[in-house]
């Protein structure tokens, strides 16, 4: 098997995103000198180099800031970027201070407001990465895209390359790259077409759902094929949860994931207000948190539960374990109407993973969420599609209290996931798309 030399522009491996971890589980095995990362700067943190140790980063000769914003923005240095890898990740640590503030709570926001946040940045290639890229010659172009300037970006470099394109779509962000500000309407049309011409160069196209597959071949015309995280079934059954009896004296519930975004952390209180409300003298429920990143004011909004109990960082391989030894895991989606929007089509990183662990999944989406119909129609979680905190106390109740149902909920999900996601299968198939790729003609 000959394998291509593979270009990844929109993602850098990691253990900490979706989009990160799902990028290594798909690219493992693959030759480590065929296979190199181009991204910019602000994302090239605590990056993992198991699967690939070549990182470009795209600093201040390719990525440009409209005047005056390029006197405040942070300069890195463009080039290739090494990592150690005995260095601890820092992502644990509470996102604070002046700067964060100001960028998060004013600076984005304005810009989105009055129509600026597209324009105001611009990733050009430069002669230092056309350099760099003669010298690789890749064979094929990996995207993962979600910003206008990552469209422009990869188009650039799809015309520039002339080689095979695979574009990887993680959540439905066109739905809201512009839903508010003075020119919404304008941004919407304008980079919509965009993507369109974008998706038109593309060879072949990946979903990382059903749902969003059948909405994108609707909605733009191209079949999407999805590709979910997969996950290494051996690895995950020599922990799978084998005891289902539960201690009332310490039921364990674990949410494992982001917590930055405010809608999911809104849900996340719901279930932490549910929780506190179930606890009495004859039952004693702790609400666990596994996170990587955590902001302050999402800290204090939790610390206010007696419930919640912040888990210390874990490293990926440590994951395993800790689904396994919970109770019961929870898996909440954002109920805004943007977060619908926003997450309609995704299928959380860590859906995958919930399922093999063999510990009964409450699943709190709405209705409308891919991820709430894939557990509901294949009856691998338990669904709760109604907000509320007393419809999470109940279902809660419910599955604590019926040791069938958890059994039968987590049977059916370890079946599910060990026909749908094993690695074994999903990565040959995404690996040998790749390199049949590297053989077609019509390249765009």
């Amino acid at each position: 098997m000959e394998f291509p030399k593979v270009l990844i522009f929109g993602q850098p491996f990691n253990s900490f995103t979706g989009g990160g971890i799902t990028l290594t589980n798909l690219f493992k095995g693959w030759p480590k000198d065929k296979i190199v990362v181009t991204y910019l700067g602000h994302g090239l943190m605590n990056v993992t180099t198991d699967v690939c140790d070549t990182f470009y980063q795209l600093g201040s000769e390719e990525h440009k800031w409209i005047f005056p914003f390029n006197l405040i923005q942070r300069k890195f240095e463009s080039g290739i970027k090494t990592f150690s890898t005995s260095e601890k990740p820092r992502i644990n640590s509470i996102q604070k201070g002046l700067r964060f503030r100001f960028v998060n709570k004013i600076f984005y926001p304005f810009l989105r407001w009055f129509g600026l946040f597209h324009i105001v940045s611009k990733i050009k290639v430069s002669e230092s990465l056309k350099l760099w890229l003669d010298d690789f010659k890749p064979e094929v172009l990996y995207l993962q895209v979600s910003t206008r300037e990552d469209i422009l970006f990869s188009t650039d470099l799809i015309n520039l390359l002339k080689i095979p394109t695979v574009v990887h779509i993680m959540d439905d962000w066109p739905s809201t790259i512009s839903d508010s500000g003075l020119f919404k309407d304008f941004w919407n049309r304008k980079i919509d077409g965009e993507f369109r011409r974008l998706l038109g160069k593309i060879n072949f196209h990946m979903s990382i759902s059903d749902a969003m597959a059948a909405e994108y071949e609707r909605r733009y015309g191209h079949k999407f094929v999805p590709f979910h995280n997969p996950i290494e079934t051996k690895i995950w059954e020599s922990f799978q949860k084998k005891d289902y009896k539960i201690n009332r004296n310490y039921v364990k519930v674990l949410y494992s994931g982001r917590i930055g975004d405010k809608g999911i952390a809104f849900s996340l209180t719901e279930v932490a207000e549910a929780i506190d409300s179930m606890n009495s003298d004859s039952l004693t429920v702790k609400f666990h948190i596994q996170t990587a990143t955590k902001t302050e004011w999402i800290l204090e909004l939790l610390k206010k539960y007696k419930s919640v109990v912040f888990n210390d960082y874990a490293e990926y391989s440590e994951i395993p374990g800790i689904f396994s030894d919970a109770d019961i895991l929870v898996l909440a989606n954002d109920f805004s109407r943007e977060g619908i929007r926003y997450l309609k089509l995704s299928m959380p990183t860590k859906a995958s993973e919930y399922m093999i662990s063999g510990t009964p999944v409450l699943v709190y989406a709405s209705s409308e969420t891919a991820v709430s119909k894939f557990f509901r129609e294949n009856d691998c979680g338990y669904c709760i599609e109604k907000e509320g905190t007393a419809e999470i106390r109940d279902g809660l109740s419910l599955l604590i209290e019926n040791e069938d149902l958890r059994k039968k909920l987590s049977n059916n999900a370890k079946i599910v996931a060990k026909s749908r996601f094993d690695s074994q299968i999903v990565r040959n198939d995404f690996q040998n798309i790749l390199i049949n790729l590297k053989n077609i003609n019509n390249v765009h």
